[in-house]
């Protein structure tokens, strides 16, 4: 169905199949993990990069793994995912990834990382052990 809204975007308005409407707001997702009804959040940075600071509740996969490693998280295909990264462009293509193995409602996150990051949103980092 998301498919077919972007294609009919693209025709009748000349939107981009690729739309910002997948997007998830910032405000929207803090508000939704503030009262514990977040979406699956999916990290595909590397693991330095999640280990430096990640959103609460994050999965590590980083963006080149996503399509051998997939089963592994034992996903739902219908399960909301929102996909992030440091700056959106590895997420774009770890969803367009996970869309080509048949999952249907993954969004990103707006901004990704550094646009939360910028807002004053907290992030959980990794500490090392003594």
């Amino acid at each position: 169905m998301t498919r077919l809204y972007a294609l009919l975007s693209f025709v009748l308005f000349g939107l981009p199949l690729c739309t910002a409407a997948q997007d998830l707001p910032r405000e929207a997702l803090a508000a939704r993990m503030a009262s514990r009804e977040a979406p699956l959040l999916l990290d595909v940075r590397t693991p330095t990069e999640y280990a430096q600071g990640h959103l609460a509740g994050a999965l590590n996969l980083p963006v080149d793994e996503v399509a051998a490693r997939h089963g592994v998280l034992d996903i739902p295909r219908d399960r909301e995912v929102v996909v992030y990264c440091k700056s959106g462009k590895r997420a774009a293509r770890a969803r367009d990834t996970l869309q080509s193995l048949g999952y249907t409602r993954v969004r990103l996150l707006d901004g990704s990382v550094d646009g939360w990051r910028a807002d004053g949103r907290p992030l959980v980092a990794e500490h090392p052990s003594p």
